[in-house]
């Protein structure tokens, strides 16, 4: 069934946290975004997740209610929906501080992500697979692979009556590289509360040399200018911006990948990070981890604490933190050498 904005707005706050330790599983690769009211990405990476712990905040300020938390520290049992958030906290600096509350005797209220804060007019609205989500952040349960989108929504976006007015999330597709002076084809989908796709007309793609709009069928060209990566991004009235896309321009595609990389950052535990096709930006953090980025690239991997180990392509930059690395060998020719 599907919840009201004031029941969204009330789960989103009203997240639980167990106060008691559980056995750490295995961490799970996550597609995570969050999203200020204005669509500014705070954070739009690959996060690894599992279980973590929080410290309440005792300057939180959920509501304009001044419902400081008590300091204590306490376990949120993941891999969940606010544990990703938590976690990338450690190496995204616009969702710091993740701000949280224990004031409410209950459970845990979500007060703000990197300074942006629930008030009497937005709060923190929650999509999992393009879902709404009726229940708080913490006892959304995720898997690897899973997309989760955190937007501080407005209230008034829905005004009494229209309650159940709906806001999708839209979805850019793009290629990976582009000519310079070109003209290349984008599509934009929109997902519904309920996870409905469709072709999202009249959506606004910017990034290229000027803004175009959506066909019928959620279609457009984008002209885009000589030389360097241009960021596209659509947007459609009251509806989430999509993902920022990164397109490689140049006047000789041999220069750009073929793929689209990704932004991967790791947990405080350890990790089996896998890499995409394209040029991958990997910082595994904390833990014993397992970083595979074989296949993809030119990519770049930096290793935190424990004892990691790297399989990598030889054009892969790998840091000299990660404990072993193990490169593909040279064949050797007709004559030995």
């Amino acid at each position: 069934m599907r919840s009201t904005t004031a029941i969204a707005a009330l789960a989103a706050l009203l997240t639980l946290a167990w106060l008691v330790p559980a056995e750490a599983g295995a961490s799970v690769g996550v597609n995570l975004r969050v999203l200020n009211t204005e669509g500014k990405a705070l954070a739009q990476l690959r996060q690894y997740t599992d279980t973590v712990q929080i410290k309440t905040d005792p300057d939180a300020d959920c509501f304009g209610t001044g419902s400081g938390g008590s300091g204590k520290t306490v376990t949120v049992n993941g891999p969940t929906a606010l544990g990703v958030v938590v976690d990338g906290e450690a190496t995204q600096r616009a969702i710091r501080p993740v701000s949280v509350t224990d004031a409410f005797g209950f459970g845990l209220g979500i007060c703000g992500f990197g300074g942006y804060k629930s008030d009497s007019n937005h709060f923190w609205y929650l999509k999992v697979n393009h879902v709404e989500s009726s229940v708080g952040g913490d006892q959304v349960k995720l898997s690897g692979g899973d997309d989760v989108i955190w937007y501080l929504i407005r209230q008034d976006s829905c005004p009494p009556p229209d309650y159940f007015c709906e806001i999708s999330d839209l979805q850019l597709t793009a290629p990976a590289r582009a000519r310079a002076n070109s003209l290349v084809p984008v599509h934009v989908d929109a997902y519904s509360r309920t996870g409905q796709r469709t072709s999202a007309q009249g959506a606004e793609v910017d990034g290229g040399t000027a803004p175009v709009f959506t066909d019928s069928g959620g279609n457009a060209m984008v002209r885009l200018g000589a030389g360097g990566p241009a960021q596209l991004f659509a947007t459609r009235g009251r509806d989430i911006p999509s993902q920022y896309v990164s397109v490689c321009v140049a006047d000789d595609l041999a220069s750009c990948p073929q793929h689209h990389g990704m932004t991967i950052a790791g947990s405080d535990g350890p990790d089996q990070i896998n890499g995409t096709p394209g040029p991958d930006k990997v910082k595994a953090r904390g833990g014993d981890d397992r970083i595979n980025v074989r296949g993809g690239g030119p990519d770049t991997v930096k290793c935190g604490g424990g004892r990691d180990v790297v399989k990598a392509d030889r054009s892969d930059k790998i840091a000299r933190n990660c404990e072993k690395v193990r490169r593909p060998k040279h064949k050797k020719g007709k004559s030995g050498k």
